[in-house]
């Protein structure tokens, strides 16, 4: 069995990651489940890739044990690509919260914990992506969900990583309590099973066959089958 250490707390991520590795002698360990407090790596790469790799690379080191880890994030056609590598704090950037109903984010990890405090960043990072593309015609609400996967060994080096992408558009309002993220506005580019459905309204069966963490994961699990296997025949 190949323990896999993946630093991130955000729970949607986890359970996307467990379903992924269904299969495969991979037993995926979380931040709780390591004991000791995980390092805060400041994600200071210009690219998704840069990111995912130092972070992949100091986790590896800290937990001793092979370390995923992931950078994503939406790239708006109408928006030159923001918000990008600045996706998931978006509303605390260039002038802070979209609304001063969207405050709330930089008081609620104290308050009310990671979770909610994810739960409460996400309406704000959505709720100025509407405003950001306020009266943003469809021919320009297209948009990409980006993700990159890294694989680091125990040593810190960099062994694999892979990049997966998802075209969709943009939608006038929230749809759907799935997911997480921008997931409730993005709208995947047609398939006759999610026709004009956002992400937050699929399964997650839908969602894996298409998403762009789905498609990094399908590219990177040939590597983690060779992994286990070279592990258990070690």
């Amino acid at each position: 069995m190949l323990d896999l250490f993946f630093g991130s707390t955000n729970a949607g991520k986890v359970r996307e990651l467990r379903r992924l590795v269904h299969g495969l002698p991979v037993r995926v360990v979380t931040p709780p489940e390591l004991g000791r407090p995980v390092p805060d790596v400041e994600e200071d790469g210009a690219t998704f890739r840069a990111n995912a790799e130092k972070k992949a690379s100091e986790y590896a080191r800290f937990a001793g044990m092979h370390a995923l880890a992931d950078d994503s994030g939406l790239c708006v056609d109408a928006l030159a690509g923001a918000p990008g590598v600045h996706s998931a704090r978006w509303s605390e950037i260039d002038g802070g919260p979209a609304s001063p109903a969207c405050a709330l984010p930089l008081a609620a990890v104290r308050e009310l914990g990671p979770e909610l405090a994810r739960a409460s960043r996400d309406e704000a990072n959505n709720d100025k992506l509407l405003a950001a593309l306020s009266g943003v015609a469809d021919p320009r609400r297209g948009a990409a969900y980006v993700a990159v996967l890294a694989i680091a060994a125990p040593d810190g080096t960099i062994v694999a990583q892979v990049e997966g992408s998802c075209r969709g558009r943009i939608g006038y309002s929230r749809s759907g309590n799935g997911g997480f993220g921008y997931d409730p506005l993005f709208i995947p580019e047609s398939h006759e099973a999610t026709a004009a459905r956002t992400m937050a309204e699929l399964d997650p069966a839908e969602k894996d066959a298409l998403s762009h963490r789905g498609a990094a994961f399908r590219a990177l699990r040939p590597f983690l089958e060779k992994l286990a296997f070279d592990k258990n025949a070690s």
